[in-house]
């Protein structure tokens, strides 16, 4: 063969695979990742329910996913294994920082964009306060939630205790029922969960296994200020028109019945808000929160004041 000739060859040759490659891409499912929050099994198959409704109403192809843990999930979105991520608060904006994940929607709890996280601890143990807790076990459940770490550790040192020795020993769970499930054991004395007084509580997620849960699981306190809530975030450089399609869909999915009870069994979201929505209906400032991403600020004041390293995290 001549060099011209081989030389087109080679042209034709890399131009087929670049086509290649783009059509798999093209082609590739998009990978929706579930935080583990609750049970990993129970998550993924609420998640693959989703997933298929979300394929029907978009034509994309869609793959559902649970990683080990909210940093697996960080990590899986910023090494491009995953394009939506339904990130809990704090995962988020470890994730936005870490490669700029972008969050499309709020999930809305309780009619609230919202929500709080509360301190438990085990009827048998003899608490009344704070200070009582002060040498117990006690359960978190994983360095990168917001309402099962950062916000109860933030008002523990608010209550002037250092959260780093006021415990004998504290382990993180991997969700908050198993937090639920590791004080009604009697592993530890007491821990950290989502749970507020509009009714959004962790123990209901253990409550039919074990009726008696909130007899023997008792609420000690509740941690202000409220949290945002759990987002649906995107892996930064995807298609605008495609995440559009997407977020479109998703938000009209989570509006027919079907598509509530999917979501309400995956995380008890009721629904999704926009931006504009958090401005127009639930009053949310302008001026102090001029974009989604700002609305998350609090908690990155919250890691400044407990003096999280955040890059320690994920890794």
């Amino acid at each position: 063969m001549g060099a011209r000739r081989f030389a087109g060859a080679v042209v034709v040759l890399a131009v087929a695979i670049v086509a290649t490659a783009g059509a798999a891409q093209v082609r590739r499912p998009w990978v929706l990742a579930f935080v583990p929050s609750l049970d990993a099994q129970r998550v993924l198959a609420t998640g693959r329910t989703l997933e298929r409704m979300l394929e029907v109403a978009t034509g994309l192809e869609f793959e559902s996913t649970v990683p080990t843990s909210y940093a697996a999930t960080i990590e899986a979105m910023c090494a491009g294994r995953a394009d939506v991520a339904f990130f809990a608060p704090l995962a988020y904006v470890l994730a936005h920082q870490r490669c700029g994940a972008e969050v499309k929607l709020i999930s809305i709890r309780f009619d609230r964009p919202y929500y709080g996280a509360q301190i438990l601890f085990s009827a048998d143990a003899g608490i009344r306060r704070l200070a009582d807790l002060r040498g117990k076990r006690f359960a978190y459940v994983d360095p990168a939630s917001t309402s099962g770490y950062l916000y109860p550790a933030v008002h523990i040192k608010r209550a002037g205790f250092d959260p780093n020795r006021f415990f004998s020993q504290t382990v993180f769970a991997g969700g908050h029922d198993k937090v639920v499930l590791a004080i009604y054991q009697g592993q530890v004395e007491g821990g950290a969960t989502f749970g507020d007084e509009f009714g959004n509580d962790a123990r209901d997620r253990v409550e039919r296994q074990f009726p008696d849960v909130k007899r023997k699981v008792v609420v000690l306190e509740y941690v202000k200020p409220y949290i945002p809530n759990d987002t649906v975030s995107f892996r930064k450089g995807l298609e605008p028109e495609l995440v559009e399609r997407v977020v479109k869909a998703l938000f009209r999915i989570a509006q027919t019945s079907s598509g509530r009870q999917a979501i309400h069994e995956l995380y008890q979201h009721e629904g999704y808000a926009t931006y504009e929505d958090l401005v127009t209906k639930y009053k949310v400032d302008r001026r102090e929160f001029p974009n989604l991403d700002a609305y998350f600020n609090p908690i990155r004041e919250a890691v400044r004041t407990l003096g999280i390293d955040l890059t320690r995290l994920v890794r």
